[in-house]
Formats: C-alpha cells, structure tokens, sequence
C-alpha cells in the first residue's frame, strides 16, 4: 500500500495518493485525524507511515 509514494509528502501527494479532495485533506490534517507535522508552520508533512495508518482504520 502507498509503495510508490516517498516516505514524506506535501498535503497534496497524500490528498492524491488517498483519492480525497482538498477540503477533506485539511480538515483531516487539522483534526489530527492524519497525523503529520508542519514544516515552518506552513507546509504539512506527512508520513507513508501515517497515510497507511489512517487507510487501515477508514476502509471497509
């Protein structure tokens, strides 16, 4: 899962890589229901790890 993505990625790479839009993304960054970290308290990064973390609890 998520194999050919790189270990960290912008909010848009993992948007894109979870098939979400881009409201969806942010709410889920802010809510900490994706968890990842800011990088000069403006671009989120987010983890391979975190993407397959969140995929595993929210698929059917």
């Amino acid at each position: 899962m998520f194999k050919d993505y790189s270990d960290y990625m912008t909010a848009t790479e993992a948007r894109i890589a979870l098939g979400i839009g881009k409201n969806l993304m942010y709410r889920l960054l802010n809510e900490g229901e994706i968890k990842a970290s800011r990088v000069g308290g403006k671009i989120w990064r987010i983890s391979r790890k975190s993407l397959i973390d969140y995929a595993k609890n929210h698929t059917n």
